[in-house]
């Protein structure tokens, strides 16, 4: 009985040893699981900051290639460009190369004028029209559209004081004074009942060359070329060795007979609204070569 006792006594001691062991060792898996958990925890913050750094840096490397993608289209647009540029520019030299040579033209003569007055002979407008338009050409030198923005009021200080504000059609200065030669004078004084018709038909303000109907706007330039250069190739036909005229002789001629009157290539180049010496040193006639290079470089 005794020893049922003492093995009673025994079994409930293994037993308490035994419970208080698997107690330690729930509560040792217990601990390693919160252990396990936090470091998981841990381990996805880590894991999700990774992903939005990656995110992050994806996201700038896609703006960089963008960027990179956007520089290479503009720089084969500017190669492109200027390809087309060079090929364009080859192209205009290639035409200025084959292009129709003009003949050289032949300056306005006093002879050559009378016969184009006399050819426009007539009472019409139209004809004191180009009239006035042939003589303004030969006593300015003015290219034939910078005649259209002329109005009366500025005919009338021509005839009184011997020149006329002119607004250039190029480069050069924009309102520039076209002074008379003493030729120049000479050939206006022959005009001037045409003069003083136009003061009869038209306002102060009123333009000079005008259709027949409508004085208050300017002639088209294409209509007043037409009408100067099939006169003047009408009486050319009709000359000794049919000189080659155009509406351009006029300058010629204006730029040789100041030369011959001054004798000085600065004033005419500054008469004439010309940028450069060497412009208006080819203009003049009767001069050679030699001569024209010494003026050149004596004024430079």
């Amino acid at each position: 009985m005794e020893n049922e006792n003492k093995i009673q006594k025994i079994k409930k001691e293994n037993n308490k040893l035994v419970s208080k062991k698997l107690e330690y060792q729930l509560d040792l898996l217990l601990h390693g699981q919160k252990i396990n958990r936090e470091e998981l925890r841990v381990g996805f913050r880590q894991l999700a900051d990774q992903n939005r750094f990656l995110s992050l840096q994806n996201q700038q490397l896609l703006d960089l290639n963008q960027e990179l993608k956007q520089q290479l289209e503009t720089v084969v647009e500017e190669l492109n460009r200027f390809k087309r540029e060079r090929q364009e520019k080859a192209a205009r030299k290639e035409a200025r190369a084959n292009r129709k040579r003009i003949p050289k033209r032949d300056p306005m003569t006093a002879e050559i004028y009378k016969e184009l007055i006399k050819e426009a002979e007539g009472p019409t407008y139209l004809h004191v029209r180009l009239r006035l338009a042939l003589c303004l050409l030969a006593v300015t030198g003015v290219r034939i559209n910078e005649l259209l923005p002329l109005k009366a009021n500025q005919l009338e200080t021509l005839l009184e004081e011997n020149w006329i504000a002119i607004d250039r059609s190029k480069r050069g200065p924009s309102n520039h004074k076209a002074f008379l030669t003493k030729e120049g004078k000479k050939i206006l004084q022959d005009r001037k009942k045409d003069f003083e018709l136009i003061f009869l038909m038209k306002e102060s303000d009123s333009y000079v060359f005008t259709s027949e109907s409508t004085h208050d706007q300017m002639l088209s330039r294409e209509t007043i070329t037409r009408d100067v250069n099939k006169i003047m190739r009408s009486v050319s036909k009709q000359l000794p060795g049919q000189p080659n005229v155009t509406s351009h002789s006029f300058r010629i001629g204006y730029i040789t007979q100041l030369w011959k009157d001054s004798k000085d290539i600065e004033f005419v180049k500054q008469s004439i609204g010309h940028q450069k010496l060497d412009t208006t040193s080819a203009y003049v006639t009767k001069l050679s070569d030699q001569e024209r290079q010494e003026r050149t470089l004596q004024l430079k």
